[in-house]
């Protein structure tokens, strides 16, 4: 009898097995408050976590409330009247960043320093319809280089990264502050690369 009741107890854990639910990641919660180096609010500045901007700006009284579920190592703050400023994020619900004035020694503005002025583009697309003049981007981020107009062939251009053609998909990994400078080509001055700048050539360059 004792062997018929485990019997019954073993086949019902597989007939009816335990529900066990999954619970997704939670979000965790941060408030940034951006100050600059006279204890200041900053409005208006925009927050980026590991480098990547973050979509809306601090309030007028210089405050960020966020929400994400991987954690950052570092977050930035950048105002484009006072300077930059970032600092190692230890986890902490409340974080407190003070940038720097424009000219005080803190900021790098030597010929290798990042384009701290690309921080305000949230991605490379974003960065050519600001930064470069002569190239259309659509907003489905379809790239073409004005006076290349096509009914039924192809437009897009040669990409060039560090002097390497890459796939368009790949611009979409560029982190605008990483970018040196770019350039674009057309007509003889893209025929070096032959058949392939046909289209034109937009080099891109990265530190």
């Amino acid at each position: 009898m004792k062997k018929s009741y485990i019997l019954l107890f073993l086949l019902g854990l597989f007939l009816f097995p335990f529900n066990v639910k999954v619970t997704a990641q939670s979000e965790k919660k941060v408030t940034i408050i951006v100050k600059d180096a006279k204890n200041k609010p900053v409005p208006g500045a925009v927050i980026l976590f590991d480098n990547v901007r973050l979509k809306r700006w601090t309030n007028s009284k210089g405050v960020f409330k966020a929400k994400f579920k991987n954690t950052p190592k570092e977050i930035s703050a950048f105002s484009p009247k006072v300077g930059l400023s970032k600092i190692a994020y230890n986890g902490n619900s409340k974080v407190e960043i003070v940038i720097a004035d424009n000219n005080d020694l803190g900021i790098n503005r030597s010929p290798t320093s990042k384009n701290i002025g690309a921080i305000q583009f949230r991605d490379f697309y974003d960065y050519l319809r600001g930064q470069v003049p002569g190239v259309n981007v659509t907003m489905d981020n379809a790239i073409n280089i004005r006076g290349y107009n096509s009914v039924n062939g192809s437009t897009t251009p040669l990409f060039v990264l560090n002097n390497t053609p890459v796939d368009e998909v790949e611009l979409g990994n560029i982190v605008p502050t990483t970018i040196k400078s770019v350039v674009v080509l057309k007509g003889p001055d893209a025929s070096k690369y032959g058949s392939r700048g046909a289209n034109g050539v937009i080099e891109i360059k990265t530190f």
